[in-house]
């Protein structure tokens, strides 16, 4: 296997989800509670919180926020309206809303985000060794920009997928294909870096040559190795890995 090509996912890999993104849905679940008419509920506050998948200090693997199947998304969303009495529209709506509409505190809250790994190191590496590194993300570009820009690697990659971009979201594999199309690589050229199960799944589905999980996000040892080549428990592992950075005879 001779490795040309890499792809990282953003949140969760490149730097710890919860220290940016909690805020943010703070912020956000004030205004569904408000659309809802709920203010001031702690209780509904603390559960809708627990339903997107922020803990105090942690996040929910089962959460909204880390599910890729659509369907099961706004099944466990009726579920729970109807568990709480509470118009469903209305908080299929309001989740959107908060979440699309909340550019300003994902802005204020990158500043704060805490890198899961030497990533200056990683990316100069990769780069010496000829890598071609690419992201795919959901995240839209504007924050997404901002995000590289403040961990300072932004320079670094070759190429960028995210919300605005179109491209169908993770696994399906039509970002991977893009990223091999602009770079002249075959799918076995590839290797795919993530959190998260649906990263896995990506890779396997874009026939990834090598995907490495990380204990960094949403996802434990046990979903992921059932994917994964390798599993590290941050960005770093990646400096002694002997596919991505074979041994200089």
């Amino acid at each position: 296997m001779s490795l040309k090509g890499i792809i990282f996912d953003k949140d969760g890999t490149l730097f710890d989800y919860h220290s940016v993104w909690a805020p943010v849905f703070r912020v956000g679940i004030e205004d569904v509670l408000k659309s809802l008419g709920r203010s001031g509920d702690d209780q509904l506050r603390r559960a809708l919180l627990q339903l997107l998948g922020i803990g105090d200090d942690e996040v929910y693997p089962e959460g909204l926020v880390f599910k890729s199947n659509s369907l099961l998304m706004l099944s466990d969303m009726w579920i729970f309206a109807k568990r709480w009495g509470i118009s469903y529209r209305k908080l299929f709506s309001s989740f959107k809303r908060a979440y699309h509409g909340n550019r300003e505190a994902l802005k204020d809250s990158l500043p704060r985000a805490k890198p899961t790994g030497n990533l200056q190191l990683i990316c100069s590496r990769l780069r010496e060794e000829g890598y071609r590194i690419g992201l795919a993300t959901s995240d839209h570009r504007e924050s997404t920009d901002l995000c590289l820009d403040i961990l300072g690697i932004r320079e670094f990659f070759d190429f960028i997928s995210t919300y605005d971009d179109h491209y169908r979201k993770k696994p399906h594999p039509e970002s991977f294909q893009a990223f091999c199309r602009t770079f002249q690589l075959t799918s076995d050229q590839v290797a795919v870096v993530g959190d998260a199960v649906v990263d896995m799944r990506y890779g396997k589905r874009s026939r990834a040559g090598y995907t490495v999980a990380l204990l960094t996000g949403s996802g434990d040892i046990k979903s992921l190795s059932r994917y994964a080549h390798a599993v590290y428990p941050d960005l770093d592992g990646l400096l002694t890995d002997p596919i991505i950075f074979p041994p200089r005879r």
